[in-house]
């Protein structure tokens, strides 16, 4: 049987044990909160971090929203002055083929009225000598009082309405003077409490 002084021995062992064990069990917890402490900042950094990194993300997104606003602008302002470009050719082609008709007509008319007159001319020449010469002497003062009082000529035929011009005022686009972000100024980078 063990004396009293084994089982006290033993009993201090036992609480020699257990005071080893709760200071290696503190030592243990101490370092655990340092490491909790050490990535709680860590998360703090990189929170911060991704709020800075979405603020840069929506301005730069907003400035890109802004170009594509404008580009889309332009893109209509251009099809409008397609749109007066075809108006106007359209309005040439109109003219051009109306003074073609006219012009084709009035050549056909010309060409009888001067096969006619040559014959009228030989007819009257033959029979009236006299009063031929007459005619041109009449017809050269007449053309000398027209190069000094020119008759009014009649109104020219009306141009086809004017097609309708675009105008075009620029918006400039918002957030172009977007730039990133500062480096964050949150929590320190690498350091430890």
């Amino acid at each position: 049987m063990p004396s009293i002084q084994d089982v006290a021995d033993q009993i201090n062992a036992k609480l020699d044990q257990i005071n080893q064990n709760t200071a290696d069990t503190v030592t243990a917890a101490g370092e655990i909160k340092a490491e909790l402490v050490q990535a709680n900042h860590q998360l703090s950094v990189v929170d911060h971090d991704l709020q800075v990194g979405f603020a840069n993300l929506s301005q730069g997104l907003f400035a890109l929203s802004e170009l594509q606003r404008l580009s889309i602008a332009l893109q209509d302002h251009n099809r409008k002055q397609n749109d007066t470009i075809t108006c106007l050719l359209e309005n040439s082609n109109e003219l051009l083929c109306g003074m073609t008709r006219k012009l084709t007509r009035q050549l056909e008319l010309s060409e009888a009225m001067l096969a006619s007159a040559r014959r009228l001319e030989g007819i009257s020449e033959r029979a009236n000598a006299g009063e031929a010469a007459d005619y041109d002497r009449h017809a050269v003062l007449k053309a000398q009082i027209e190069e000094c009082c020119p008759p009014d000529r009649p109104e020219p035929e009306p141009c086809p309405d004017a097609c309708d011009k675009p105008g075009y005022r620029a918006n400039p686009p918002k957030g172009q003077d977007w730039t990133p972000l500062p480096p964050p100024k949150g929590p320190q980078r690498g350091a430890s409490g």
